[in-house]
């Protein structure tokens, strides 16, 4: 049955190096033995016509083509040994040893050898991003738990003791026998009433803000700063600019991702600054979207707070909220000297979104 040249050549090319090497060098060499053999038969072993011993030229042929192969085979093995090493290096990469690394061997080449070299760096850097990231997935989770367990502090402390306090005056309501103890117990389960709804709000405004959804990140984070301002003895200051109606909104996600941005800088500033004065900024142009958060708290040495697991989480993330739509976060601070937090989102990401 006759085979298709192409799939034959496309079974040739699909060889490993070593049966491409191989199978090359043996064409060579079989047409090298026949070209001499022709030669020494037509020029040199019977120039006067004498008899040609055909056996002898078989077994000349195969001894001269057989051990051509075996050398051929040795250097070839010898010689793509470095190659073989970066396989199996890579074989146990994908198998999940991640700490393999590509040994050194006996017959070395020095590009193959730097190739190792690379490929060795880039799996150190590979597991100390792993050890990272585990390290962040455990403060990840363990914020949540804080976070879980401030909401239900929060619960517990305002909200049910709030409601006792809503059934105890209920049960005075039933007890009261005149008008006037009946409208004074009424005013004050009005007043309980409105503190509770309060408190309530509160924590539904911090969990996840309406304004947001409702009226964009401009409306939302003045709120924010103005509720931000009247609990805390700092003056506040807020101002946005370009956000013009024409334009549109921003897209959800880039809106809360900010939004949560200036959040947490605000709650750092509060915790950790110090600062009399906070000044938060808004500001959309052609090429991007920023928002910065300024105060003149104390300020602190970033890459020692990056490092930290108490205080770092925070602006670690940020980082990554901000990696979600393509933003990068741009931390100024140092000792004594404030902090200067900005928030980019490139336009190219507002507008794909």
């Amino acid at each position: 049955m006759s085979r298709d040249p192409d799939s034959l050549a496309g079974a040739l090319l699909g060889l490993p190096l070593f049966l491409k090497v191989l199978v090359a060098n043996c064409v060579v060499v079989l047409f090298g033995v026949g070209l001499g053999t022709w030669f020494t038969l037509t020029f040199v072993a019977s120039p006067n016509g004498g008899e040609i011993h055909w056996s002898a030229v078989a077994v000349m042929l195969v001894v001269g083509f057989a051990g051509s192969v075996l050398i051929n085979a040795l250097v070839l093995t010898l010689a793509l040994q470095p190659l073989h090493a970066l396989e199996r290096t890579v074989d146990r990469v994908a198998a999940g040893d991640l700490n393999a690394r590509a040994q050194r061997v006996l017959f070395r080449d020095p590009e193959v050898e730097r190739l190792g070299e690379t490929l060795n760096t880039m799996l150190d850097v590979l597991h100390e991003h792993r050890g990272l990231l585990q390290k962040r997935s455990e403060q990840v989770l363990a914020a949540q738990e804080d976070e879980r367990k401030r909401i239900a502090r929060e619960l517990h402390d305002e909200t049910a003791q709030a409601l006792t306090a809503l059934l105890i005056r209920l049960k005075i309501l039933e007890k009261a026998r005149t008008a006037p103890e009946i409208r004074d117990q009424i005013d004050e389960l009005r007043e309980l009433t409105a503190e509770t709804l309060e408190a309530v709000r509160k924590l539904a405004v911090e969990l996840r803000p309406a304004t947001l959804d409702d009226l964009g990140l401009v409306a939302a984070l003045e709120g924010y700063t103005d509720s931000y301002g009247a609990r805390m003895p700092v003056r506040m200051s807020f101002s946005a600019e370009g956000f013009d109606d024409r334009d549109g909104r921003l897209p959800p996600q880039v809106e809360l991702v900010l939004y949560r941005v200036v959040q947490e800088a605000l709650t750092n500033a509060a915790k950790h600054a110090g600062a009399h004065t906070v000044r938060v900024e808004l500001c959309r142009r052609p090429d991007e979207v920023v928002a910065a958060v300024a105060d003149d708290g104390a300020g602190f040495d970033v890459e020692d707070v990056m490092r930290s697991r108490e205080r770092g989480l925070g602006l670690f993330g940020m980082q990554e909220r901000l990696a979600l739509v393509g933003g990068q976060l741009v931390i100024d601070s140092s000792p004594g000297h404030g902090t200067r937090i900005h928030a980019r989102v490139p336009s190219h990401t507002v507008t794909g979104l």
